[in-house]
């Protein structure tokens, strides 16, 4: 191994069993690998290795989506190096490949999430956020994540709002979903479109809900739900701006408890840009506490 060269590949090149072991070996969150295979067969996915010798020692695993800004392509690698090697000229050498892999003549923005850190912590530049401010990115923002039991709190309604569960497949229901989620998040940096068939794509997933609320007929607020291990995670949620303070937001929450405590759910979980007071005075509302939060960083080629 002292002879040995870094060298970047295609992660198409790796054995699914490489991979299954570099993620087990991997000192980050917790990531399923019971679907790679523990043998020779190939690994699909589109990413990009480090390799020392025949060691992998860093992957980031990606996948192309478009983004709310016209004209741009967004990325949310997945992986990282192993803990030795993070933060080294090594880790550096996997980013830069990475980009390289990853530029066009189009625009393309990579967002990386960096460590968890302790809810509500304030500190200064820590090492991971120097490294990657060094590799040009910038800060995007940090995400404060969510979690509580579920609870009931049926406050009085000022109008009368109707939600309910929704299996995708009507093209009119789609499109007006399209239209209230890119009015709620064009003004966001690093968000990808969305699409009626993306809608139903999502939906075909057993574990994917949605809730839509609509008063006297008009779609007015959504929010799209990941059910897994007796855990409700709140994808997204919003209401148009115009029903703001009506009680719309309280009683899509409550809705969406409901749903959950009918799945089996135990707990629901969530996050909330740390600027945006108003989602996260909801969370805090309904019971939800801070557990921790994750600083987001992005490089545009």
């Amino acid at each position: 191994m002292k002879d040995a060269i870094d060298v970047c590949v295609n992660a198409k090149t790796l054995s699914q069993g490489a991979v299954r072991h570099f993620y087990d070996a991997l000192e980050q969150r917790a990531v399923k690998t019971d679907v790679l295979a523990d043998d020779g067969e190939s690994f699909e996915g589109d990413g990009v290795a480090l390799m020392l010798g025949a060691e992998l020692r860093g992957l980031y695993t990606y996948k192309a989506l478009a983004s709310l800004q016209a004209g741009t392509t967004l990325y949310y690698p997945y992986g990282g190096m192993l803990v030795e090697d993070r933060y080294t000229s090594r880790h550096q050498a996997l980013i830069e490949g990475l980009a390289n892999k990853l530029k066009t003549d189009s625009k393309v923005q990579i967002i990386m999430s960096l460590e968890q850190q302790p809810a509500m912590r304030l500190r200064e530049t820590a090492a991971d956020e120097a490294f990657w401010f060094a590799q040009g990115f910038s800060q995007l923002d940090l995400q404060i994540h969510y979690q509580g039991k579920i609870k009931h709190d049926y406050a009085q309604e000022k109008l009368n709002f109707s939600v309910t569960d929704y299996a995708g497949g009507d093209e009119a229901t789609n499109a007006e979903l399209c239209h209230l989620y890119r009015e709620a998040y064009k003004k966001r940096a690093g968000i990808p479109d969305i699409t009626p068939e993306g809608i139903n794509k999502q939906l075909s997933i057993p574990s994917r809900s949605y809730l839509i609320m609509r008063h006297n007929s008009e779609l007015i607020g959504q929010c799209s739900l990941f059910i897994s291990d007796e855990e409700c995670y709140v994808d997204s949620i919003y209401v148009r701006r115009s029903y703001w303070g009506t009680g719309a937001a309280d009683k899509l929450t409550q809705s969406l408890f409901d749903y959950a405590e009918k799945k089996g759910c135990q707990t629901v979980s969530g996050t909330a840009a740390s600027n945006n007071q108003a989602s996260r005075a909801l969370m805090e509302r309904f019971g939800l506490v801070a557990q921790y939060q994750v600083k987001r960083v992005l490089l545009s080629l």
